[in-house]
């Protein structure tokens, strides 16, 4: 193993996931964590995590700093355990919805197979579950980064529309909107993407997701709420 590897496997606590057991999960009611904003560097170059601060340290996700470093994390689900391999790179770990089915055409794209896409979704990442994260789209979207809101809203994305082209609506009137479309709206104290599941005259109903990673379903929000934000915008992959 280099010497990189061995500094960070010896100077950065490693978050898999606080899974507590016996007396030690007693202790876990007095742990807050909240997300850290110092700045993470690998030989002097600055890399992009989501790290927790918890007591003085920073935890970081195991994958992320295999992915950083580029040593293999591999899960085992027959036995539910996870494994190192320094001698391997770092290969990304992401499931791709989208290819349990022919990825949709121009053509063969409705509101009820948009629909369909993401009741199917549902049945994999249920409410509260974590899904892979970073997501890296390959359908050149509006989001990069692939984690938090951003990321769950280009999946869901990529599962309804395969690799259709995106359009962005600023302001959209409200009959523009469709089940399957991202609406992000941007104000002085926040900041988010939803992804519409259904739209009556007064509201949408989302899937979205937070700083926790996890896919959340059942949200609504309002047409007067969404159309007075200062910024509100329609990303669309149906064709005109």
């Amino acid at each position: 193993m280099s010497r990189k590897r061995e500094a960070i496997f010896m100077g950065i606590g490693i978050l898999t996931g606080l899974a507590l057991c016996g007396p030690a999960a007693q202790a876990a009611t007095n742990i807050t964590a909240s997300l850290s904003s110092q700045p993470i560097y690998v030989d002097g170059q600055r890399v992009f995590m989501t790290a927790y601060a918890i007591g003085s340290n920073n935890y970081v996700r195991l994958r992320d700093i295999g992915q950083a470093v580029d040593f293999a994390v591999d899960y085992d689900a027959a036995t539910n355990s996870v494994h190192i391999n320094s001698d391997r790179p770092y290969q990304q770990e992401v499931i791709q919805p989208a290819q349990t089915a022919p990825s949709p055409s121009s053509t063969g794209v409705t509101v009820e197979s948009v629909q369909a896409a993401l009741a199917e979704l549902k049945t994999i990442y249920p409410d509260g579950v974590v899904y892979p994260t970073p997501y890296r789209s390959t359908s050149n979207g509006p989001y990069t980064k692939g984690i938090h809101c951003a990321g769950w809203a280009a999946l869901c994305s990529d599962a309804a529309f395969g690799n259709l082209p995106w359009r962005r609506i600023s302001r959209p009137a409200w009959d523009q909107i469709r089940p399957g479309d991202l609406v992000e709206y941007k104000n002085p104290d926040s900041y988010h993407v939803v992804v519409v599941v259904k739209k009556t005259d007064e509201y949408i109903g989302v899937t979205e997701s937070g700083n926790h990673n996890k896919a959340l379903w059942g949200g609504q929000y309002f047409k007067w709420w969404l159309e007075e934000q200062p910024q509100y915008v329609l990303y669309t992959r149906y064709p005109n």
